[in-house]
């Protein structure tokens, strides 16, 4: 061996060795120390003291992860007994002789496996070392919390008795078990309730009979308890406390006198939590009931106080209510003849601790056996890891075992109510039923007793929780796109369903925990279509309306056979209707479409940037400045001042307009007089010059357009449109009925009414003699079709937006849901999803609209009709040229015939 490889291992046998240590395996890490003074003698003097103080300063810096806690098989369990002092003199008894006996005797006969090392205390302020596994206390209700907290440092597990009404100490730490005497229990099922969030309320309306009151003084102290160590909000209470001595009509009339406070109205219905401690329940539930009380917000919890009532019926006292309440009823289980003393309570913890314990032992046994000390010492339990299955096993053999501190015990039974008419669909079609209430299913979730408090496999009210759990609801609609598209495979199947309605139901069965199945009824063009002969699909109007429903879905939703009505239906005297609304999850608005304004002719184009009056001033001060300029040169004092080439009216005339055109002058006037009044006229014509050119640029740039028909009461100035349409079956001629509005009026008295496209007439609207009424968005499909079709814009929509139609989903009016989907769409609405499946359904801006027409004027270019004035301006200069160069030769001819005759004569 060479002395590098025995240096490395050498190397590897300290680190061996170091790392038994740290894991606390005396024996391994002896068994690898002498290892280390094998190896060559001169490899060792080098590196011996290198290895000594490296391993050192490793062990020293590096942090020890191992388990510091005894294994059962290594040394026995300890165990710490605290018997307040203070409270075995109040009790009147020795527990402290008693605990000794009972659980020295219960070691002796039932621990198999293992050791349990006990220590007695009477201090309960005593601080325990955490070298103990667990503690038993004896001890009033605020010295046990005092003592939890201080066993929260030293991690030991507490089992806890104490008196009645005490907060439950927190159920995966310790156990405790308050001693509640019989009929005083209340306070103490009040709260574990609140301690384990099985009435998670913040606020509360307690019914409580004035004798359950009076026995139960702390009752509502344990209601209205908080506490920031437990997370426990404060309940907001309001507390009616119920004679029990009224009988007959005057205690109905008391309770229908404060129930009536709480009752729903009818557009909202509140949320609100009732506990129920009274003997009257069933009267109670009766007068609920006939105020709507048990919807789908509210919660309902009655203790029924009739001792061990094994033969209650829920679904008997409930049968006169509908689906959708939130009921649970605590029964009271209590055994009259079982043993209720602390000693029994003493034994059956000992026991359960001792036999917890022994098959903890024997788990350790059981692995120790199959691997080697250094894989056990590597996934061995830790204390917290013990002190938890304990704590386990302690329940589960208490559940199964305990005869003594579980006296008092009360099973909680909770309605599954919500859809229950669509899964019991038999039950609809039965003529007669029985007096069970069949849309009511109640399922034992769990009990009460005072040794491990709420045991529940479910939620006391699990549709506020999970609402409909998951179930399949049926729904019924039809095809009108963009509310609801269907499509469907060749087997006539719905295979796809898209649009605004269909995004809300698909949201509202994620939200509402509910599957559903799609019904298709037949639409009101399907029944239409029965009736007519021509059946062309070019014949069809664009768009949708929803204020004509199919008389199918009306039919289903009037016997309550569906959920809900997925179709879009416009809101139309609620009041009046077999069904219901939702609240609207649009608004549509009409509005009518034109014929496009045609272009305002641009052949007087550079006349537009003056008024007729500017023209007519502008001319005028030429014909002023041209005499007043000729005048002062004239009247010049000096012969040399004076210009001959404006010494004629003439001259001055066209250099006035000269200047006007920007072509300068050959002349300037030499007399300061003179040249005051050009340099004016400067000015002026820069003014002008400006103006007008500016103008000129707006003029050319943004197209002016004849008057069109932006407002319905403009109609009257339009004498070309002679035609008025109105689509079939529209909100907007049911509102005329019970407008103010004349031009409304006036306007139906001369409206036809067409349902296909043949008689919408969309030609006679692109020629100006028609104008239609109908919702925007269909109004803008036109738009659209026809823009892609002649790729220009040829319409105009109104700039006015008139009668809103709201539309809305049906709800069966026998629904308990109403107010329920109504949230969820208002939710949906704050959220921003109708908005959004809105912009992806319905017709967006195109090239027509405000935004997309400026754009072009941004982008305009000039074309013939924009300059068809300048050439006129043109061919009417050189017009004038012609007629005034004829003048002039004929001028010419004239006085030279004229001089001849002269001459000749």
């Amino acid at each position: 061996m060479g002395p590098a490889h025995a240096h490395c291992k050498s190397v590897v046998w300290f680190f061996n060795w170091v790392l038994c240590y740290q894991r606390g395996n005396l024996v391994a890490s002896w068994t690898w120390l002498p290892q280390l003074s094998f190896g060559n003698p001169g490899v060792m003097r080098s590196s011996a003291c290198l290895l000594l103080l490296f391993g050192l300063q490793f062990y020293i810096l590096v942090p020890t992860a191992a388990n510091d806690f005894s294994s059962f098989l290594s040394a026995n369990a300890s165990l710490a007994i605290v018997v307040d002092h203070d409270y075995m003199t109040t009790h009147g008894q020795n527990i402290m002789a008693h605990f000794e006996k009972i659980l020295s005797d219960i070691i002796r006969e039932n621990l198999k496996n293992g050791g349990i090392n006990v220590k007695y205390f009477s201090w309960n302020s005593v601080r325990l070392k955490k070298d103990f596994l667990a503690a038993i206390t004896v001890t009033d209700c605020e010295n046990t919390w005092k003592f939890y907290k201080n066993t929260q440092e030293t991690s030991i597990l507490l089992i806890a008795i104490t008196d009645s009404d005490c907060p439950r100490l927190p159920l995966n730490r310790a156990l405790m078990i308050p001693i509640v005497e019989h009929g005083d229990e209340f306070p103490q099922v009040i709260l574990d309730a609140k301690v384990q969030q099985i009435l998670n309320w913040k606020t509360a309306v307690i019914f409580v009979d004035q004798t359950i009151l009076d026995d139960n003084s702390v009752l509502v102290k344990s209601i209205v308890h908080e506490s920031t160590t437990n997370h426990i909000t404060p309940i907001s209470l309001i507390l009616y406390k119920i004679d029990d001595s009224l009988r007959g009509q005057q205690k109905r009339a008391f309770l229908r006198r404060a129930l009536a406070q709480f009752a729903p109205n009818k557009h909202e219905e509140k949320r609100q939590q009732f506990l129920v401690v009274s003997a009257f329940h069933e009267d109670i539930i009766e007068i609920a009931e006939t105020l709507n009380m048990f919807h789908v917000g509210n919660q309902w919890m009655f203790f029924v106080l009739d001792k061990v009532r094994r033969d209650f019926d829920a679904a008997t006292v409930t049968s006169n209510l509908d689906e959708g309440a939130n009921i649970a009823f605590a029964l009271n289980e209590t055994m009259p003849d079982c043993q209720d003393t602390l000693n029994c309570t003493i034994s059956e913890l000992s026991l359960a601790l001792v036999t917890s314990i022994s098959k903890m032992t024997v788990e350790e046994e059981s692995i120790y056996g199959e691997i080697s000390d250094e894989e056990w010492e590597s996934i061995r339990f830790t204390k917290q890891e013990k002190q938890a299955e304990i704590l386990e096993y302690m329940k589960d053999y208490l559940k199964a075992n305990a005869k003594c501190s579980s006296c008092a015990r009360w099973r909680i039974e909770t309605a599954i109510t919500w859809g229950k008419s669509q899964e019991n669909r038999r039950y609809r079609a039965t003529p007669t039923r029985d007096a069970k209430n069949q849309n009511f299913e109640f399922i034992n979730i769990g009990y009460w007793s005072p040794l491990l408090g709420f045991v529940c496999q479910e939620l006391a009210f699990p549709h506020i929780e999970h609402h409909f759990r998951n179930i399949t609801m049926d729904i019924v609609t039809v095809h009108n796109p963009p509310w609801q598209i269907l499509t469907k495979n060749s087997h006539g199947v719905i295979v796809k369903h898209t649009g605004i309605v269909m995004e809300i139901i698909k949201e509202l069965s994620r939200a509402l925990n509910f599957s559903y199945y799609l019904h298709e009824a037949s639409s009101w063009k399907d029944d239409t279509s029965l009736s007519t002969t021509n059946n062309n699909e070019s014949d069809e109007l664009l768009g949708s309306m929803t204020f004509r429903i199919p008389y199918r879905v009306v039919e289903m939703v009037q016997n309550n056979q569906f959920f809900i009505a997925a179709v879009a239906a416009t809101v139309d005297d609620p009041d009046q209707k077999p069904f219901n609304y939702t609240m609207p999850i649009s608004v549509q608005k009409y509005s009518f479409i034109t014929r496009k304004p045609d272009e305002v002719s641009r052949i007087y184009l550079f006349t537009a940037p003056f008024t007729m009056e500017t023209w007519f001033c502008l001319v005028g001060i030429i014909l002023l400045t041209a005499p007043m300029l000729y005048a002062i040169n004239r009247l010049a004092p000096l012969k040399e001042m004076q210009i001959r080439g404006l010494s004629t009216i003439k001259s001055c005339f066209w250099y006035i307009f000269g200047a006007l055109l920007q072509q300068g002058g050959m002349y300037l006037p030499r007399a300061d007089s003179g040249r005051l009044v050009v340099g004016f006229w400067w000015i002026v014509v820069i003014v002008l010059v400006t103006t007008y050119c500016g103008n000129l640029v707006a003029f050319l740039t943004f197209p002016k357009f004849q008057p069109g028909v932006d407002y319905l009461h403009q109609l009257e100035r339009h004498k070309a449109i002679s035609q008025y349409g109105l689509r079939n079956g529209t909100f907007f001629e049911r509102y005329v009925q019970t407008t103010t509005r004349e031009d409304f009026k006036h306007y139906m008295s001369l409206a036809r009414i067409y349902g296909s496209g043949q008689d919408e007439d969309i030609e006679a609207v692109k020629r100006g003699q028609r104008i239609n009424i109908d919702w925007r968005i269909n109004l803008q499909l036109i738009v659209q079709q026809h823009f892609e079709r002649d790729k220009e814009c040829r319409f105009a929509l109104g700039k006015e937006n008139f009668v809103d139609e709201q539309i809305a989903l049906i709800l069966p009016s026998q629904s308990a849901y109403l107010h329920l989907v109504n949230r969820h769409i208002n939710s949906m609405f704050r959220m921003g999803f109708i908005e959004r499946w809105h912009q992806m359904n319905l017709p967006s801006a195109d090239k027509c609209s405000g935004k997309s027409a400026q754009r072009q004027v941004t982008n305009h270019k000039v074309n013939m009709d924009d300059m068809q004035g300048c050439f006129l301006v043109l061919l009417l200069g050189f017009s004038g040229a012609f007629l005034i160069g004829c003048f002039e030769f004929w001028y010419r001819r004239f006085r030279g015939s004229r001089k001849r005759r002269e001459f000749t004569n």
